[in-house]
């Protein structure tokens, strides 16, 4: 019976070393180095407003740490699309870091639950923080004014991000993608500035080349006009002498019928000249000559 008792004692105590080591088990919670938390107690259902850091710590019985990051944790956007103020679709990647304001954890865990469902709204936040700065901006100013965009962004984010109680750092654009057809017409107006610059540094070139065959053409004309000036007053030279020369030849026959006519006692008058010429004709003629001639005119024919 005794032995009985003893066993039953000896169960007892193992149950209760059990009892306790459980929980002590259930009351010890560890963090780690990059990680802070507050205590829940699932039990009472209570949330503890001490922040905890690195370690193991004692807590209530079967508590457990709403856990948070201690060091900054990197949000990252890629090629996420926005409408610009012109209403064009650009595609930007954004990335920055963001820690919670540890003063403010009590506040941020029972607003969104844990670590998990804060992120999630961060994220959210962040992208309608990205298109509110898109509108801000036409598809021109996001090459031109690419800093200033960067930095309205931030200015945005860390006001909605204070909000949440959360710090934002390090924000980074790394790229920003316009539409293909707007990069296309982009390039096209780059060559055809280039092909301007280029027809313009050749302008002076051109208009050189241009003035050289405008004087060689100019001088042509000239040695052409020279030319044909040239020939026309010998062409009038040459006419003028032949007609001075027909004119003397004239002048000299007219002077030898003169003489001849006057040696004949003939008066020398056009008609009397043009009736020589017709009897030398007439004489000089190698077969007979006939001539018909009308009868004379009759004189009267009155009536006996």
């Amino acid at each position: 019976m005794a032995d009985n008792r003893v066993v039953a004692v000896g169960v007892v105590v193992v149950a209760v070393l059990v009892l306790i080591i459980s929980l002590v088990a259930s009351s010890l919670e560890k963090l780690d180095s990059k990680e802070v938390g507050l205590q829940y107690d699932t039990i009472q259902k209570d949330l503890d407003s001490k922040v905890y850091t690195e370690g193991l710590h004692l807590g209530p019985v079967g508590f457990e740490f709403i856990k948070f990051p201690n060091i900054y944790t990197t949000m990252e956007f890629t090629n996420k699309e926005c409408l610009n103020k012109d209403g064009v679709p650009i595609g930007i990647d954004v990335t920055y870091q963001y820690r919670v304001q540890m003063q403010h954890l009590k506040t941020v865990a029972l607003n969104f639950k844990d670590f998990d469902g804060f992120q999630d709204v961060l994220a959210a936040v962040g992208v309608s923080a990205l298109h509110e700065a898109c509108s801000y901006f036409n598809t021109t100013e996001f090459q031109a004014s690419r800093g200033e965009f960067q930095r309205r962004l931030e200015e945005i984010l860390k006001k909605r991000y204070e909000d949440l109680n959360c710090d934002v750092d390090d924000l980074q654009v790394n790229n920003i993608q316009r539409p293909d057809e707007y990069e296309a017409a982009i390039r096209s107006k780059e060559r055809a500035k280039e092909d301007i610059q280029v027809a313009q540094e050749e302008r002076p070139r051109q208009v050189t080349e241009a003035n050289t065959l405008l004087r060689e053409a100019e001088s042509e004309a000239k040695i052409i006009r020279d030319k044909a000036e040239s020939d026309a007053r010998i062409r009038t030279l040459q006419a003028e002498k032949e007609a001075e020369a027909i004119i003397e030849q004239y002048n000299k026959e007219a002077e030898a019928y003169e003489a001849i006519m006057g040696a004949q006692g003939l008066k020398f008058t056009p008609e009397g000249f043009i009736s020589y010429m017709g009897v030398r004709v007439i004489a000089d003629a190698k077969n007979p000559v006939f001539i018909g001639m009308d009868s004379p005119a009759k004189a009267s024919y009155a009536n006996n």
